[in-house]
């Protein structure tokens, strides 16, 4: 996702297990058909500060939207619904944003103390298409909170746990896709300076304990991640500009040459009915 956004989190965790409960990424994200007589019809988006953007799946070149216009702060996060509805965060606000503008309006202030660095809509039942969503941000701490959109209040549902090698943090963001299940892009570690290589990471639906794929991604900085018709896509903010990358679904390993940019990524979001694979819907 994003940057922090405040300065004080809630510090619980849980151990993450194996347990038959886990969600197993589902096998049809293999059969993924070809896209090259697809138009590109990605609803992936990303954004920087000030910018909303949306991915060309097929190029992994940013599509520029429009400015949020906002008259001071940035935006720190975006979380989209299976509506289409795209929420924006800053250290203070909670926005709705025009998605074809990218012009951000007002919802409330935010009054929060905890320091999230994930946002997304979220259903409850991820197998349910009809199910309602609810919207979910992870904290530099591992703590998973779901936020009362029209009232500011946090509420903690779960942890991310831990590892052998401490505890699971996020580093970026979080991405629920209906019939498929959770990604998150998470560190691991006692001390969240973003230093080490992120990880793509399994999120269990029912306590919210996450199971890091593979070894790492070699990148660190994964503040924004999507998803779309079997491919998960990373954006990686850097001191100088901005790296785009796709992600194995099963291992977390990058796939094919990353795409560079000037861009520096803030966060990402997808909406929940985002297809996984086949045609547009």
């Amino acid at each position: 996702m994003c940057l922090a956004l405040l300065l004080t989190a809630c510090g619980a965790s849980a151990v993450a297990d194996d347990d038959d409960d886990q969600p197993a990424i589902d096998a049809r994200i293999d059969a993924v058909t070809s896209d090259a007589d697809d138009l590109d019809f990605s609803k992936v988006y990303a954004h920087s500060g000030t910018v909303l953007y949306r991915l060309d799946t097929g190029t992994l070149q940013p599509v520029e939207i429009g400015p949020f216009g906002l008259a001071s702060g940035s935006i720190t996060d975006i979380a989209v619904d299976k509506n289409d509805r795209m929420l924006g965060v800053s250290l203070d606000n909670i926005y709705v944003i025009d998605t074809a503008t990218g012009a951000a309006t007002l919802v409330r202030a935010y009054d929060g103390d905890e320091n999230f660095t994930s946002l997304s809509f979220v259903p409850v039942d991820i197998q349910d298409p009809n199910s309602a969503e609810r919207l979910v941000a992870a904290t530099d701490e591992g703590t998973v909170l779901e936020i009362n959109e029209n009232t500011g209040a946090t509420t903690q549902i779960g942890a991310y746990g831990t590892t052998a090698n401490g505890l699971i943090r996020s580093s970026g963001d979080i991405v629920a896709i209906y019939g498929l299940g959770i990604f998150a892009t998470v560190t691991i570690g006692d001390d969240p300076d973003y230093s080490e290589p992120d990880h793509l990471a399994v999120i269990n639906p029912s306590t919210w304990a996450a199971t890091p794929l593979g070894v790492g991604t070699t990148y660190d900085r994964i503040f924004g991640i999507g998803f779309w018709k079997g491919k998960v896509y990373g954006f990686v903010d850097t001191t100088t500009g901005g790296i785009i990358i796709e992600l194995n679904p099963n291992t977390g390993a990058v796939v094919g040459a990353p795409v560079t940019g000037p861009v520096r990524w803030f966060g990402a979001g997808v909406t929940t009915d985002a297809p996984i694979i086949g045609k547009p819907r």
